[in-house]
């Protein structure tokens, strides 16, 4: 080989290596940590939805869910075993149970819900026994129980849309008090030491939106604000203060025309009911905010999650990416919520800072979530609604997770 020869093949050599070096080579890409691991996942028997959130305690979990049935809905409550999600009791009131979005609440051996929802005037409260779902007793109402009941002491509390509030015996359900004065009240009541706080909307036959603070031991109302637009979401008490979504439309849809979406946080001094101040929002706030260090935390229909502080200005706001319902949850100083959509976000409260977020959807099924999250230990349940694309009803769950971070 002459020197020539030996040179370009040195040179040539050298080039091809030099190529191969500087040749972009594959990133490598930080693959994200699990934040929430399936362990369970309870599908009901019949189609349907999830609107009220389940009861979470260490003997069970608690589940009432809305059932279709041809053209008609129907209601069921479920106990779930905490382990494994195996069903351990089924209670249908033999079939005669109407849709409820009642979150159902458990106490001393009894479990408490109500039914109705929407259209229904003829409605029952329930009692339970937690062990084996048997029926204990019921109180007829002459109109829906959507709100969830609430224990005073002794007592029962659950609303009834224009039958008002009502106070019961928890053991025997003898009825103690019904508070009614041209209101609807559809919303949870918030118990606070000896008082009660608790909103209200227009229905057909009355047109009054209020926030009420009633004597607990009388039903006698304490104070009465007056409300700018619906306060369907069950207020929250906090150092004196009561904080109270407010807003139009229903549940499932926004306003329709000529009303136009409309939202608002509001602040009353708890004593009087005077207003401390009012954060409108561009949509409504239909569930309960929480109330954590110098941050109140609401979601909204228009698809955020807000942190205000408590003098009434934004925080921060973060995108879920469709409207969020269902109240937020704290658990560990940290505030957990989900979107309409499925999207499940762990937010830092007093900053903002988004420390994970994981969504439920896939591209098999739609996503519907309107039942707030319930988390006990490290373990995480969410009710919800899966459609497959092009179907009308669908898969009605309750899944447990366990929280990775």
């Amino acid at each position: 080989m002459t020197a020539r020869r030996t040179f370009l093949l040195l040179a040539t050599c050298a080039a091809v290596g030099l190529s191969v070096w500087l040749w972009p080579r594959p990133v490598a890409r930080e693959v994200p940590k699990p934040v929430l691991r399936l362990l369970w996942s309870f599908s009901a028997p019949k189609p349907g939805a999830a609107v009220a959130a389940p009861f979470v305690d260490e003997d069970a979990i608690y589940w009432a869910a809305v059932h279709i049935r041809g053209f008609q809905l129907e209601g069921a409550v479920y106990s779930l075993e905490p382990a494994t999600g195996r069903p351990k009791w089924t209670f249908d009131a033999d079939g005669t149970m109407l849709p409820t979005a009642s979150a159902p609440i458990a106490a001393g051996g009894r479990l408490y819900f109500g039914e109705g929802m929407h259209s229904h005037f003829s409605c029952r409260l329930f009692c339970l026994d937690a062990a084996t779902g048997h029926p204990l007793w019921n109180l007829p109402t002459t109109d829906h129980v959507e709100g969830g009941p609430a224990l005073a002491g002794d007592s029962l509390l659950f609303p009834a849309g224009n039958d008002g509030l009502y106070s019961l015996d928890a053991k025997t359900g003898r009825r103690l008090w019904n508070f009614r004065d041209k209101l609807h009240i559809d919303s949870t009541p918030c118990v606070q030491g000896d008082r009660i706080f608790v909103g209200s909307g227009p229905s057909r036959k009355y047109a009054t939106s209020q926030v009420v603070c009633l004597d607990a031991a009388t039903g006698d109302p304490i104070w009465r604000a007056p409300m700018p637009l619906p306060a369907w979401a069950t207020p929250v008490v906090s150092e004196g203060r009561v904080f109270a979504g407010l807003g139009n439309g229903r549940l499932t849809e926004g306003a329709r025309p000529p009303d136009k979406p409309a939202g608002a946080l509001v602040c009353l001094d708890a004593g009087s009911g005077a207003q401390q101040w009012t954060l409108p929002i561009g949509d409504s706030v239909f569930s309960q905010p929480v109330v954590v260090g110098p941050r109140v935390v609401f979601g909204s229909r228009d698809g955020h999650l807000y942190g205000a502080t408590l003098q009434g200005q934004i925080a921060f706001r973060l995108d879920l990416g469709g409207p969020v319902m269902a109240s937020p949850v704290v658990h560990g100083g940290l505030v957990y919520a989900v979107s309409v959509s499925g999207m499940i976000v762990c937010v830092d409260p007093v900053n903002g800072t988004e420390r994970w977020r994981h969504s439920l959807a896939d591209e098999s099924a739609e996503v519907h979530v309107y039942a707030a999250l319930r988390i006990h230990g490290n373990r995480l349940y969410v009710a919800e609604e899966a459609r497959t694309p092009g179907s009308s009803v669908g898969i009605v769950s309750v899944s447990c997770f366990e929280l990775l971070v």
